[in-house]
């Protein structure tokens, strides 16, 4: 399999992470605090003016994609040495350097969101009066029945595999079970984020998209259940084959995520925004 699908499924994932959401992201900032207190937001015009006009967070994160993209085609094209000496095929530098550069850029990116966050709570009181609907939310709400039997027999089935490979002698070990107690807690875990969402309260997102959101984050959360399907496989096929499926593994891994993203670009607001654009103030001839 050449190395340019390597390189096209990370290019898709950096400028989904890096560019896409960023765009998308900053349209909904006054939105936020304007949910949280839209008499601060009223009250305060240069600030808002500020923030409105302010690129500073986007424009890093276009920064950070090019860097990304330039060091991965540079390694495609042989135009650099493989970076801090590591050796090993192609597409696995190709992979060691897309998740370094997304595990950098998101911990930076967390850094900016909590003091963002930090600010908010800080300067932003909340308003007196909030709003909320005593509406009971069920998960057959948002996703069809047939998806959730899909899902549940999938993980069934996954799990089942690992015992069965595991009880004819395939595989086995400390490596083996030790995997399969990680795929089992993954299991677990996302199962119960699929379990607690319906039960959310309502925040802003819920008032920009309506029911749409809760269906895709819904339906994100059911793709989360079936991710560890992808290193079971990947554990499965080397203990029990000696098959070396990393890199395929990994592909299908980065294309998941990917798609997770594309879900929520796809949201579309119910109805614009009811914020203002805060700017100059017009001049009243006498």
């Amino acid at each position: 399999m050449t190395e340019w699908i390597d390189f096209v499924v990370y290019a898709v994932q950096v400028l989904l992470f890096w560019v896409f959401l960023p765009r998308q992201g900053r349209q909904f900032t006054l939105p936020t605090i304007a949910d949280r207190n839209p008499d601060w937001l009223a009250g305060h015009r240069d600030v808002a003016a500020r923030i409105e006009s302010s690129r500073a967070g986007q424009h890093a994160c276009y920064v950070w994609a090019a860097v990304t993209l330039a060091t991965l085609l540079a390694v495609a094209l042989d135009l650099v040495s493989t970076p801090f000496g590591t050796h090993g095929p192609k597409w696995e530098v190709l992979k060691d350097l897309h998740s370094m550069f997304l595990i950098v850029g998101v911990l930076l990116c967390g850094a900016w969101t909590l003091l963002w966050l930090r600010w908010v709570g800080t300067h932003v009181p909340l308003a007196a009066t909030r709003q909320a609907t005593l509406k009971p939310r069920v998960m057959s709400d948002y996703l069809s029945w047939p998806w959730r039997v899909i899902v549940e027999a999938l993980t069934v089935l996954h799990l089942g595999a690992w015992i069965v490979v595991g009880a004819l002698g395939l595989a086995g070990g400390v490596k083996y079970w030790s995997a399969f107690a990680f795929i089992v807690g993954m299991t677990v875990l996302f199962g119960a984020i699929a379990a607690l969402t319906p039960r959310r309260r309502p925040g802003f997102p819920d008032r920009l998209f309506g029911d749409d959101y809760r269906r895709t984050e819904l339906m994100v959360a059911y793709g989360l259940r079936l991710t560890p399907l992808i290193p079971g496989g990947m554990v499965i096929s080397e203990q029990a084959f000696g098959l070396d499926p990393d890199r395929v593994g990994n592909l299908l891994l980065v294309s998941a995520v990917s798609a997770f993203i594309l879900a929520f670009l796809r949201l579309r607001p119910l109805a614009a925004a009811p914020i203002p654009k805060f700017g100059a103030e017009p001049r009243v001839n006498a």
